[in-house]
């Protein structure tokens, strides 16, 4: 399966340093950081709660797919920094 990193929407807030993320698929569910790669982490945290409110192996699924696309952010941005 290839993943897509692009899925991930990044924010930055006015003048603050925070960030907030979500994924384009869950735009409800998202989550701040002091960077983006931060942002992600949380974000999959947050997404893999909402697994347990998905009721249909197909919703199961989209949120499966939506934590895959946040993980490999986070690896991008991890190996960006470096």
């Amino acid at each position: 399966m290839s993943i897509d990193p692009s899925p991930v929407i990044v924010t930055r807030t006015g003048h603050s340093s925070t960030t907030t993320v979500h994924h384009r698929d869950f735009a409800e569910i998202r989550a701040e950081g002091k960077s983006p790669r931060d942002a992600a982490k949380h974000l999959a945290n947050k997404l893999t709660l909402a697994l347990d409110t998905a009721l249909t192996d197909w919703r199961r699924e989209s949120v499966d797919r939506a934590i895959a696309d946040v993980k490999a952010f986070v690896e991008r941005e991890g190996s960006s920094e470096a």
